[in-house]
């Protein structure tokens, strides 16, 4: 092994749990937070060869927004060195967490809670930066059945409704479409063979709580990134991967029970894989980004007036759901795009290669349908998708499930792209697999 084509590796982690009392996000609630069952981690791991440099920070929070995802970028960079480009800052989209976006109401944002992560976020990555040491590199992939399913089900008369809803499941036909319950694992050690990292991803929505419970928890990947430390040593990273179209099983164990059920199920799974995992020296490090417009859609005028319509109605009185959305946040997202002038977004992908396993940062919220393509672009390379990556730009539907309905599919529930928007990712996504290979 050579100096200079070493793998170096530093991870770190620091608690970043609000206060009682603040806002959750995620699912509507007319309550605050009024318990913790478990505290939330940002964590960090820092990658180090020849001229590169990369950071990963994940947090057990459910997004960021674009604005501010930008701002702790480019201050992790400056306090390590590094072009901001090359700092991926993700979140797990952990629904029993503070308010960070102000879905349902800006208000709801605790604004000393952000300068206070910010910090934190900053500080982690330098943590991790100080604890750079030589490390080798192995990447396995497996499987978790029992968490995860798609979320979209074909009824009998033609309808498309959501694994959360009430219905007779003899009305069920069955899933609109494949899940994905495919686990991408990479592990990092210090040449005496002690654990640097596990960097873990999977494909699901933590809302392991609904809407009328009102405790702050990490749910299932914080409580499987818990017991993977407790079990190897190092650092955990879980990062969600393309979650817009899976669920958890329906409302099965949507509860506390739920949470460490299926937190020790993934943490199982991502054992069994690490215990397959040979590491090796001098894996390749690489870094890429692609920007690009992904336009928007037009909004029809019946769709508009009926957005004014609810608005108008629109008392302000806050909701409890045990999941899903209100009409008045569909009318909001729907005069919201109508007020846009830009013809679309600037869309930012960052490729992160680590050996064999190439991850692509996704700011939103991608259709499961859409990564599996994403998976598929590279034979050479092992691909998975980072969501909730760098920001947040909402749903990116298929334009399949786009045509059948549903929700996570139209404007008002989020998805505000034109149907072309999958083309254009798995394009670019195949242009920076290149530049990563």
């Amino acid at each position: 092994m050579t100096q200079s084509s070493t793998l170096k590796a530093g991870a770190a982690k620091v608690d970043i749990t609000p206060q009682v009392g603040c806002w959750l996000e995620g699912i509507p609630r007319a309550e605050p937070s009024n318990a913790i069952h478990d505290p939330l981690q940002a964590r960090a791991l820092v990658l180090e060869q020849h001229d590169i440099r990369a950071c990963l920070v994940v947090c057990d929070l459910i997004g960021m927004s674009n604005a501010y995802a930008t701002e702790v970028r480019q201050r992790i960079a400056a306090a390590l060195g590094m072009p901001w480009h090359n700092v991926i800052v993700a979140c797990a989209h952990n629904h029993s967490g503070p308010a960070m976006i102000g879905f349902d109401d800006p208000a709801r944002v605790d604004q000393a809670y952000l300068s206070r992560l910010a910090s934190d976020l900053v500080q982690v990555a330098q943590s991790a930066a100080q604890a750079v040491q030589p490390a080798l590199l192995g990447v396995g992939r497996g499987q978790e059945t029992t968490i995860s399913e798609y979320r979209r089900l074909w009824t009998r008369d033609g309808r498309i409704v959501m694994n959360w809803e009430e219905f007779d499941p003899k009305d069920i036909v069955g899933p609109a479409e494949e899940g994905d319950p495919e686990l991408g694992v990479v592990k990092l050690e210090d040449p005496q063979g002690r654990t640097i990292a596990v960097l873990f991803n999977y494909a699901c929505h933590p809302n392991s709580l609904p809407g009328d419970n009102f405790t702050i928890t990490s749910d299932f990947p914080g409580y499987a990134a818990a017991a993977i430390e407790r079990e190897l040593g190092g650092i955990a990273l879980f990062t969600n991967g393309a979650q817009g179209s899976v669920d958890i099983e329906g409302w099965v164990d949507r509860d506390l029970y739920g949470v460490e059920r299926r937190g020790k199920a993934l943490a199982q799974a991502v054992l069994e894989v690490c215990s397959r995992i040979v590491v090796q020296p001098d894996a390749l490090l690489r870094v890429a980004r692609r920007s690009f417009l992904l336009p928007y859609r037009k909004v029809p005028a019946d769709l508009l007036a009926w957005a004014q319509e609810v608005a108008r109605r629109d008392t302000g009185q806050a909701q409890t759901l045990r999941d899903g959305i209100p009409d008045e946040w569909k009318a909001a997202n729907i005069l919201r795009l109508a007020a846009l002038a830009e013809p679309g977004v600037d869309f930012e992908l960052v490729g992160l290669r680590l050996g064999k396993a190439a991850f692509v940062s996704i700011p939103g919220e991608l259709f499961t349908e859409i990564g599996r393509r994403m998976k598929a672009l590279s034979r050479a390379l092992q691909v998975h998708v980072i969501g909730l990556a760098n920001g947040y730009h909402g749903y990116i539907a298929t334009a399949k499930a786009s045509a059948e309905g549903g929700y996570a599919t139209d404007i008002g529930t989020g998805a505000y792209y034109a149907e072309n928007a999958e083309d254009l990712i798995c394009e670019q996504t195949a242009l920076l697999l290149e530049q990563l290979s």
